[in-house]
């Protein structure tokens, strides 16, 4: 059967909390992989095309749309793996955990070893702070040879470690995914936190000063850089000013910005 290739879409949005990793353009990649994926060969164009567009429409923030296309891929072909993992991806959006994990479990159910599908599921479980079975996931995922998106895999992984407080796991995954893209933005801004959570203020600037300077600051950057400048022996005062400007400026209604005028002093 022919296969279809196809473009799958990220999407992201840095939140106070930070609850899915960053991608190296700024992009939510939580739950669509940056990657070209091989659908499965069913035979069914229609199924796959549907799925595609489902994709699409995720990555555009238009669920209504996406759920159409994707439940109308499974009246296709009930037994499409990517339609399920996209599912699983759509309704964890839509914050309903037990239909997400029960379109996750359907997929690798369908397509076992496909690391791509356990890669999108371990940031669902890493969301649901359910750490230990996300760690199991990913490390399937890592331990994958052929995966052609290990840069984001190694990401992911570590940005669940480092929201589990395993700062030490997390350091080492962020490194591992900079050796392999050392450009990855998503990578600096994780070791800039990394680095300030283990007091390494001036290791931290560096990381964030790479990051700052590719990448436009939403609030929670500008939080980390104010908080990284304020701890170092010699900040930039100018720099410091602005940023603290802009985050009153544009993030006004912002947790960020709330912690700024109480005074307080921790990342």
């Amino acid at each position: 059967m022919k296969k279809i290739i196809l473009m799958l879409f990220s999407i992201y949005t840095l939140s106070a909390c930070q609850t899915a990793p960053l991608d190296s353009d700024g992009a939510d990649n939580s739950g669509l992989d940056v990657q070209y994926e091989v659908m499965h060969e069913s035979g069914n164009q229609a199924a796959n095309i549907n799925t595609q567009l489902g994709a699409g429409y995720i990555a555009n923030g238009n669920y209504e749309r996406a759920l159409v296309k994707l439940n109308k891929a499974l009246q296709l072909d009930p037994k499409h793996p990517m339609a399920h993992n996209y599912l699983g991806v759509l309704y964890g959006r839509l914050e309903r955990p037990d239909k997400a994990r029960s379109q996750f479990n359907q997929a690798l159910k369908l397509a076992p070893g496909n690391s791509s599908i356990q890669n999108n599921y371990a940031v669902f479980l890493c969301e649901q702070k359910e750490y230990e079975h996300a760690q199991k996931l990913f490390k399937k995922v890592l331990d994958n040879p052929i995966y052609d998106d290990l840069a984001n895999a190694y990401q992911s992984a570590a940005w669940c470690a480092y929201d589990n407080n395993d700062i030490e796991l997390s350091e080492k995954l962020y490194r591992k995914a900079l050796k392999i893209d050392a450009n990855s933005l998503r990578s600096l801004l994780g070791l800039a936190k990394v680095n300030y959570k283990n007091k390494v203020y001036q290791y931290a600037w560096n990381y964030f000063e790479r990051y700052y300077k590719a990448s436009a600051l939403d609030a929670d950057a500008l939080w980390l850089g104010i908080n990284i400048l304020n701890n170092l022996e010699k900040p930039d005062i100018n720099l410091l000013s602005s940023y603290e400007l802009q985050l009153k400026s544009k993030y006004p209604d912002s947790d960020q910005t709330k912690w700024f005028y109480q005074g307080k002093q921790e990342y």
